[in-house]
């Protein structure tokens, strides 16, 4: 059977057309060539050059919509195109002219399909999105099939996934680090972020191990016509970003943040017990060099920190007096790229980065407890795409990535998800100072191919191979898009994905040596029509088959002895950007369950959530006022209740209540919902255009439900709650 699929789809390959041509155009601006525009065609995206022009490829006969966006949040209308064979076009557009400029464009070229499961977000688009400050990383959580724990949290549950199947890339180099604390905001400036694009499942081969959801995001190009300083200032935080031209050829970007509540908090409520007030920090800077026509070099360079400490006194831990002492917590990362990328021809290139990245974690506290972890990696990955013709990309890659991991503790293991019982004071505490190399490589091999002009496929593998499990795994995986009568669009994807075990699970004293990668199986089916002039609809549902899951165990500690799966449907309604207003309805259902050990009983997953539900509005009634409105809704996530407890008698006469819990994640917290509203007001002041905008968080006061506590004896429940209503205000300035 196999030889079969494999003689079908060469023949396929040998029928194929051979068709060519291209778009180019000029972007003005009141008669002026307008760099750093990015025009955007049914998923593709290319950014005009200095001289305003561009060239926009790999697009089949259809019809399309063609809109125009700029940095500085210039938007023009959806553009209608209609593409046929044989004759190239060229377009013309003034953002000051109305109704734009735009000959007919009759285009015949080759098309990469849509992918299943992909969302392409704008950093300009969502940064607009209300009750997130201007941050594009938290504003993620407003997509479909996404939601997060709670307020403060900006940890992102997929698919019915948890955040440890999540991989962040930033220009392609690994983001350890995407969020201060936790969640409280994102550890990369929005300015500099110029899209985003989330694959939450059954994604091509051109992606790695230890992944089954992939957040790509992409740094815009700095400005290559003057020197800019961006300022922004809200409760939270300060900012500069600031970008300029180097030459003819060249700019570079220069961001740096920094949180001040350290610095005025202490000075107006003096905390005894607060010795180091909650403070972090984030830099981003780079270049971009234009070698020759077909060669560009860009750099880029970030980090992060987090630090805070406090004082636990005794009498604030008195059932567990060992507790007290100092808390200390610093956690940051650095990373740094090079990136080459070079054209050969019309439509085959080569990128070629290099990386490193570096992650601390220092926390200690208590009588000697502490745990420093110091991960530190090299990576160099290579990604060709050759254009075998107009209908046919080949696309060839290698990965090799190679680091330091750096452990040293007296702490306990890390609880296991799904595990309610457990206490830092009765779990065994391990003693380590070890380092091991971990040591990834990993090459793909995809063909993406349009069969006719309403029939695409993509085909591919990714070999994988890590040194601690000494395991070489192959990935398969397929995915086609169809064109349906009528102008409905169903496309499928099929792929199995691995993961490596985390170092606590493989590591000497923390592990066990013998577990290997943990297994899943993506089935993806999506239709996607315009329902309305500029309004689509699309329908998703996938199924994740998931093996060999890492699970605790008594004797051995940990064996992949788990399965689970997860599975869902997705709706979303969603109009597309214009000038004056945007906006998508979208609703989620999953369900996602795990078996922790063969004849255990099956449960909820820790991240379930059964439905999320979100509501996104902005709107501009003129150019200098815009409204917005996010409504969020989502089932509460499961816990393990207490339903009784043990009295035991202690040798100070004290009686100590040990908990016993129920079936576990067996009850749900109360469902959350909020609804935020933004208020933006543009002006101009000593010749800078200036932003200052207001968000009201949880505008009508829900009180949504944290964690659920409980009495010193367990007899009753008490309830913690997340941010009531919150005034947020904050201000930028450009110029």
């Amino acid at each position: 059977m196999p030889r079969l699929i494999l003689l079908a789809y060469l023949m396929l390959v040998g029928v194929m057309q051979l068709d060519a041509a291209q778009i180019e155009g000029m972007i003005y601006e009141s008669g002026e060539a307008l760099p750093n525009a990015v025009i955007a065609l049914d998923g593709q995206t290319v950014t005009t050059d200095a001289t305003g022009s561009f060239t926009l490829k790999d697009v089949s006969p259809g019809e399309y919509s063609l809109q125009i966006y700029h940095p500085d949040g210039k938007q023009s209308e959806q553009i209608s195109i209609t593409v046929s064979p044989n004759e190239p076009s060229r377009l013309t557009f003034d953002f000051s002219a109305h109704p734009p400029i735009l000959s007919e464009v009759v285009v015949v070229t080759r098309r990469e399909p849509p992918k299943p499961s992909q969302q392409t977000v704008l950093g300009s688009e969502i940064q607009r999105v209300a009750g997130t400050g201007n941050d594009v990383l938290r504003a993620l959580q407003a997509l479909p099939g996404i939601a997060s724990a709670n307020d403060l949290s900006g940890e992102l549950f997929i698919r019915g996934g948890g955040p440890d199947d999540n991989v962040f890339y930033f220009d392609r180099t690994f983001l350890s680090y995407p969020y201060h604390f936790g969640g409280l905001v994102s550890t990369l400036s929005s300015e500099l972020i110029g899209q985003v694009d989330v694959y939450a499942g059954g994604f091509g081969a051109e992606f790695g191990a230890n992944a089954q959801a992939i957040i790509d995001i992409q740094a815009r190009e700095a400005n290559r016509e003057k020197l800019t300083f961006t300022s922004n200032i809200n409760l939270l935080m300060s900012e500069l970003f600031i970008e300029s031209p180097l030459g003819s050829k060249a700019s570079f970007y220069l961001a740096g943040r920094r949180s001040y509540a350290d610095l005025i908090v202490p000075h107006i409520i003096e905390i005894e017990q607060l010795t180091a007030f909650p403070r972090f920090w984030d830099y981003q800077m780079g270049f971009d060099y234009e070698l020759t026509s077909n060669q560009r070099l860009s750099f880029n360079a970030f980090g992060a920190q987090d630090f805070m400490e406090f004082l636990l006194k005794d009498e604030n831990v008195t059932e567990q007096p060992e507790l007290a002492g100092n808390f200390h917590y610093r956690s940051g990362f650095i990373g740094q790229g090079l990136t080459l990328k070079s054209l050969f021809g019309e439509s085959s290139s080569l990128k070629s980065t290099f990386s490193h990245t570096g992650y601390l974690i220092d926390l200690s506290f208590g009588q000697g407890y502490f745990l420093r972890a110091r991960p530190d990696f090299y990576s160099l990955r290579e990604d060709m795409e050759v254009a075998v013709h107009p209908k046919h990309t080949l696309q060839l890659g290698t990965e090799l990535a190679t680091g330091i991991v750096a452990l040293s503790a007296f702490f306990t293991r890390p609880p296991d998800e799904g595990k309610p019982d457990y206490d830092f004071g009765s779990e065994p505490k391990i003693t380590t100072d070890t380092e091991d190399r971990f040591t990834y490589a990993e090459a793909y091999w995809q063909d993406r191919i349009t069969l006719t002009s309403w029939l695409s496929l993509s085909i591919g593998a990714r070999l994988n191979y890590f040194n601690l499990t000494d395991a070489l795994r192959l990935d398969p995986r397929v995915s086609f898009s169809l064109q349906i009568p009528g102008g409905a669009n169903l496309r499928a994807a099929w792929g199995e994905y691995h993961q490596s075990p985390q170092g606590s699970q493989i590591l000497p004293d923390w592990g066990n040596p013998d577990v290997y990668e943990s297994k899943a199986t993506h089935y993806v089916l999506e239709v996607e029509r315009e329902v309305l002039k500029n309004t689509s609809l699309k329908v998703a549902g996938y199924y994740k088959d998931l093996q060999d899951l890492i699970t605790a165990d008594r004797e051995a500690i940990y064996l992949n002895q788990g399965t689970g799966f997860a599975r869902g449907v997705e709706l979303l309604l969603k109009h597309k950007p214009s000038e004056r207003f945007f906006g998508w309805l979208s609703y989620a259902y999953s369900l996602s369950r795990r078996q922790d050990r063969p004849g255990a009983e099956e449960r909820l997953y820790s991240y379930d959530q059964t439905h999320v539900m979100t509501l996104i509005m902005s709107y501009r009634p003129t150019p200098k006022w815009e409204l917005g409105l996010k409504w969020h809704y989502s089932t509460g996530t499961p816990f393990t209740p207490v339903v009784d407890a043990q009295p035991i008698d202690r040798a100070d006469g004290k009686t100590l209540y040990l908990p016993v819990y129920g079936e576990v994640n067996s009850r749900r917290l109360p469902p959350f919902h909020r609804f935020d509203l933004r208020f933006v007001r543009r002006f101009s002041f000593l010749g800078a255009d200036m932003e200052s905008y207001l968000e009201i968080l949880n505008t009508y006061y829900r009180k949504n439900v944290l964690a659920i506590d409980y009495n010193e004896d367990y007899s009753e429940e008490k309830r913690l709650y997340q941010l009531p209503i919150v005034p947020y205000i904050g201000l930028s300035a450009k110029f």
